[in-house]
């Protein structure tokens, strides 16, 4: 007998193999073969065996079963509901806090904010990928078993840094535009809202995002196991997952073969924590708090990657209705003197001001810039409409331009974090 039983959570290769195995214990199963990418295990069985030994077997990896029909209507209200309430944030000024988070260093997106995915994401490592982990302190008679975890999670903080140099390299050659960079982080946001989904038990999607891994290559990374859990760390950084390979896009995205390293390394540095404790403690965590954990790091990380898809339309020039200006009427409006505008307006610590112009009078703009104010996220301003990028300064900041056609025009930080507008109209 052949059944389909359609499987929620499943997000990479590895899933598809714990799944496979799981059924593939059971006596009278002849053959398993999960799909992620179509959220289905296909199985074949003969007595002793029923669908219902093989339902249970997989509900007891972690992972969901449900019926086809409805998965659709439960992916549009976990939307729904997430998208409603991340607007409503947004306009009561609750994502601010995103904004006061430390930033080190001035081309990347907060190496804390990165550590934070990193830690949301570690929930899927160890509630559904955690075998090869687990693997590492069961081997050997659990000898050891703290070195064990040091070396197997210090061999992925090396593989992952030094992935993310090598990726960021790659970005500083090609000379990634502003908006190039904002449609590969757009990609890698929009990536990680399909994990997180996948995750919380949503849809799942006719093509693969990622390669399956062959069982020979499966096979081959858990033989190098045999030469100790620094190497098998090291193989960690090639593995085809879905949160690992969103920021792996981020970091070409960087531009910077340092900065790209430094993202790899605090995302890998926010993995450890709870991947390590897992390892340490051989998977003593029940299913029960396993599965608790993973829905909620789940609807986090999918705020997070709306934040970041949010962000980077916003840096390529996007403007949404409900954010980032309190309308034009409250703009600052330039004076006209002779053959020229000015306006001048006062940097602030968690964003900028809005501006009122004329089309087709040159702009002498002066933004007031005081050293308490400037910081790491407000340092830089992108304005795609007139092709500028201005880097901040103690004292007065003179930027120029000339509106060619009247409009509502977005001005952004470099991360896109922070927005407000140019309002350009006749007389």
């Amino acid at each position: 007998m052949e059944v389909t039983i359609h499987v929620t959570g499943m997000t990479c290769s590895g899933c598809e193999r714990r799944v496979e195995n799981a059924v593939k214990a059971l006596e009278g199963v002849t053959s398993a073969t999960a799909n992620y990418g179509k959220g289905e295990l296909v199985a074949e069985f003969e007595d002793p065996c029923t669908q219902e030994a093989i339902t249970e077997a997989i509900k007891a990896t972690g992972y969901g079963v449900t019926k086809k029909s409805k998965i659709i209507g439960q992916t549009l209200a976990i939307l729904i509901i997430i998208l409603g309430l991340y607007v409503l944030a947004d306009c009561m000024g609750w994502l601010e806090v995103f904004n006061n988070i430390p930033v080190i260093g001035s081309e990347s997106m907060s190496y804390v904010a990165l550590f934070l995915v990193g830690l949301l994401t570690s929930v899927h490592c160890v509630a559904m990928c955690g075998g090869m982990n687990l693997a590492q302190s069961l081997s050997e008679g659990n000898a050891k078993p703290l070195l064990r975890a040091i070396l197997y999670n210090g061999g992925r903080l090396i593989s992952y840094t030094l992935i993310g140099a090598l990726l960021g390299f790659i970005g500083e050659k090609a000379a990634i535009s502003t908006q190039a960079r904002a449609i590969i982080g757009l990609i890698a946001g929009i990536i990680m809202l399909f994990m997180g989904i996948r995750m919380l038990g949503g849809f799942s999607f006719r093509i693969r995002l990622f390669p399956k891994l062959s069982s020979k290559i499966s096979t081959g990374i858990a033989k190098l196991g045999r030469y100790g859990s620094f190497i098998i760390g090291l193989a960690n950084g090639l593995m085809p997952c879905g949160p690992l390979q969103s920021m792996q896009v981020y970091a070409i995205a960087t531009g910077s073969w340092i900065t790209g390293a430094l993202s790899m390394f605090f995302f890998c540095l926010g993995t450890i924590p709870l991947v390590f404790i897992f390892g340490l403690t051989a998977g003593m965590l029940k299913m029960r708090w396993r599965q608790i954990m993973l829905k909620v790091g789940s609807i986090l990380l999918i705020v997070i990657s709306i934040y970041m898809i949010s962000t980077n339309l916003t840096l390529a020039g996007v403007n949404f209705p409900w954010s980032g200006s309190s309308g034009s009427d409250n703009a600052i409006a330039a004076t006209i003197d002779g053959d020229a505008q000015y306006v001048t307006t006062t940097l602030h610590s968690d964003g900028y001001e809005d501006i009122k112009v004329t089309v087709g009078i040159p702009v002498v703009w002066t933004m007031v810039v005081d050293e308490d104010e400037l910081n790491g996220c407000n340092n830089e301003i992108i304005i795609n409409e007139y092709g500028l990028q201005v880097s901040l300064s103690v004292g007065d900041v003179i930027i120029e331009f000339t509106p060619e056609k009247t409009g509502t025009f977005t001005y952004t930080c470099w991360m896109g974090m922070l927005s407000n507008n140019i309002y350009v109209v006749d007389g």
